[in-house]
């Protein structure tokens, strides 16, 4: 005959595999829950990423999104920090997009006097220091600064027209010789 144990066991062995397989299934029910859970709440709380407009760029908008250069000034302007008068032959331009062309264009032509006057404070206030740094980026900043205060604004956004400013060939030549 057979053993009483083995038969008890051998009758345990499905009920035991039974509650494992019950197990599983609560604990993958469960994770399934917290997963929709933390999915709907994280669409809840998200911003919406559509835009107000189709999301495609035409062709007239990419050609009015260009960016393209319009020189700003071009002059010599003085500083004498290091205790001898040096001129420095400058040249700035401004990077527009095209659409902002016209009125940028504008500006420049009827107000010369005013933004020279502007670049010619800054230079007299310069360190020399600030003429031999490789890139003139103290320059540069100083000069993008000013200039975005006088030049015209975004009448929507309030924001420059001017994307940034580029010094070129800031040259000194020593005055008087």
């Amino acid at each position: 005959m057979a053993d009483p144990k083995a038969e008890k066991e051998a009758a345990a062995a499905p009920a035991a595999r039974k509650s494992n397989l019950k197990v599983i299934i609560v604990v993958a029910a469960i994770m399934l829950i917290e997963a929709g859970v933390f999915i709907g709440v994280a669409m809840f709380t998200s911003a919406p990423s559509v835009k107000a407009d189709s999301g495609y760029e035409t062709e007239q908008d990419s050609a009015l999104n260009r960016i393209m250069e319009i020189q700003v000034v071009h002059d010599r302007f003085p500083n004498s920090k290091q205790g001898v008068l040096y001129l420095y032959d400058t040249q700035i331009t401004a990077r527009v997009k095209t659409r902002h062309e016209k009125a940028i264009t504008e500006f420049v032509a009827g107000n010369q006097a005013l933004i020279k006057t502007t670049v010619a404070a800054l230079w007299r206030n310069a360190e020399p220091r600030h003429f031999n740094e490789p890139l003139l980026s103290t320059l540069t900043r100083q000069a993008e600064e000013a200039l975005k205060e006088i030049m015209p604004k975004d009448p929507k956004s309030g924001e420059s027209l001017i994307d940034a400013i580029l010094l070129e060939g800031v040259t000194p030549y020593r005055a008087g010789i």
